[in-house]
């Protein structure tokens, strides 16, 4: 198992890898622009495809509000091709008001071909990775 923190601008990521299993929680404050987004997106894909992860939960910690859909658009296309696509992809939003929101991300993101499914608690997320169908 490996442990590693990144800070960011507006972020900072605690990644955990217990193979196959990359673990990363996600803390930052109010700003969910697509730049900021995008960075540590990036940052997530790039440690997935070097640790060779084939599974990913996210936790969401965030302060911020879920992008908008225009900028979930571009966010998937800066994305696109990363090697995201690879992995089997649970997310976990920490903030209840967010879920409508979130839910729209998962739709947009199967709608590309990503092996995603969002949930409001790391328990459920973990049984789907572990057991659940892509």
């Amino acid at each position: 198992m490996s442990h590693e923190e990144v800070h960011g601008s507006g972020y900072q990521l605690v990644l955990d890898y217990q193979p196959p299993l990359l673990c990363v929680q996600v803390f930052g404050n109010e700003d969910s622009s697509l730049p900021v987004t995008s960075e540590y997106w990036i940052t997530i894909i790039r440690r997935l495809r070097a640790l060779g992860a084939s599974q990913l939960l996210v936790l969401d910690a965030k302060e911020s509000d879920v992008m908008s859909s225009e900028d979930l658009e571009r966010f998937f296309a800066a994305i696109a091709g990363l090697g995201l696509e690879q992995a089997k992809i649970a997310y976990v939003e920490g903030r209840a008001d967010q879920m409508p929101r979130i839910q729209e991300a998962e739709i947009m993101a199967m709608e590309r071909g990503y092996k995603i499914r969002m949930f409001g608690n790391e328990a459920d997320a973990r049984i789907w990775l572990r057991y659940g169908s892509a």
